[in-house]
Parts: structure tokens; sequence; C-alpha cells
């Protein structure tokens, strides 16, 4: 009889402690110290729930590195504009991502930070962005369309590579952009190049893999190393 009981109480206590584990991990959840947004913990039932959009707390001034790293239940998120510092990977495969606005005080999208949103659509850049890093949007499929603020100075290494941009107008105050930035843009078909640019990294090869690239246009006087097929028409302007 005592070894019943007793085995009845310990089945009880699991069931409390699956419960409670259940209650307290149901929901997704920001982990947040000293404004800093550490981790997005997603709930247990997050792959079966419907996407949603998620707005960060005002008053986070920083978002940690992979935060946000395979968050499937994401469709929309809402940076507020206390956040002045994102780091690398923060959102890293959320595969279900479409839109996301900027906060108006970041100046940097670091490494990696969107790359593989393969359903991100639209991407909102701020006035104060002035560097774009490495693989910081590839393989960002569905991205087609981008406005570029003239605060940037610098597009990275690959940082929009295997996306589907169709049209770039690349901003006036760029002044360096690194190699193979549209490698594997298989839709881009039009890229404007700004009077300012001054560094076009790797002797010039951007558009390797762009078989639909159609037009190319350079201010008159451009003299930077830029590789290109022969199909492609270059046109010029004052």
């Amino acid at each position: 009889m005592m070894n019943y009981e007793k085995r009845k109480k310990i089945i009880l206590v699991i069931f409390i402690a699956i419960l409670a584990y259940i209650c307290l991990n149901f929901q997704s959840k920001f982990i947040i110290k000293d404004n800093v947004l550490l981790e997005y913990k997603r709930g247990i039932l997050a792959d079966i729930m419907p996407k949603k959009e998620i707005e960060i707390p005002y008053g986070v001034t920083e978002i940690r590195e992979k935060a946000f790293k395979n968050c499937s239940e994401l469709k929309k998120v809402v940076i507020p504009d206390s956040v002045v510092k994102i780091n690398s990977c923060a959102f890293l495969d959320c595969k279900n991502l479409i839109e996301v606005k900027l906060p108006k005080n970041l100046t940097e999208i670091p490494f990696a930070c969107f790359s593989g949103c393969k359903q991100l659509r639209t991407v909102v850049l701020n006035e104060k962005l002035d560097n774009i890093d490495m693989f910081a949007f590839a393989n960002c499929k569905k991205l087609e369309h981008i406005k570029f603020p003239n605060s940037i100075r610098k597009i990275d290494e690959f940082s929009f590579c295997y996306t589907g941009l169709q049209k770039v107008e690349l901003p006036e105050g760029l002044e360096y952009i690194g190699g193979e930035v549209f490698i594997g843009d298989d839709k881009l078909e039009e890229v404007k190049f700004p009077k300012s640019l001054k560094i076009i990294d790797a002797k010039g090869y951007l558009f390797d893999e762009c078989p639909n690239l159609k037009k190319i246009i350079l201010p008159k006087g451009f003299d930077l190393d830029l590789v290109y097929d022969d199909t492609v028409s270059i046109e010029y302007y004052d």
C-alpha cells in the first residue's frame, strides 16, 4: 500500500512538473537584460502556430547575435527606434519573415543579419545607415527591390548575393562596393552606379552568375575596373 501511495505521489509530481513546463514555455518570449535583447525564446508549439508580427519592446538598445535565428513563426518584425545596434546573424534563416523596417539610428547591417530569409520581400532602410556588411541579405530569393538611402558609404562583399533583385540604383554617396555583391542574382537586369564611387573590390567582379543582366548605367568619366559580359549594354549619364 505504501509503495502504491508513493508511486502516486511521484506520478503527480512529474505531472505537475510537465504541466508547469508547458505553461512556462507555451508562448514565445523575449529574454532581455540591461536593455539588450539576448534571445527570442520560441514557444514549444511555435512551428505549428500561425505566423505573426513581432514587436520588440521600446527601450531595447541592442539585439544580440542569433537572437532570432531560425525563428519560423516570425512574419514581420517591428524594431523600435531605441535600437542602435544589431549583431551578426540576428535574423539568420527566418524562413517566413516577409517585412522589416530598420530603426532610424542604426548605422550598420551586420554580417549575415538577414541571410537565408527566403520570403523577405520588403526592407525599409533608415536614413543614417552607413554600412551593409558581408552576406547581409544573402539568399533572400524574394527580395526584388530595395531603395538605398544616400547615407550609405560601404556595401561589403556578397551582401546581396543570390537574391531576387531586378533593378538596382546604388546611392550617391556610396564610396566602396565589395566583390561579388550580386553574384547569383539571376533576375538582375539593370544596375546604376553613382558618381561618388571610389573603389570596386575583387578587380571589378560583381556580376558572376547574373545571366539576365542587360544594362549598366555609369557616370561619364567612370574609370574603375568593372567586369561584365559583352552582351550587356552600357549607358552613360552626366
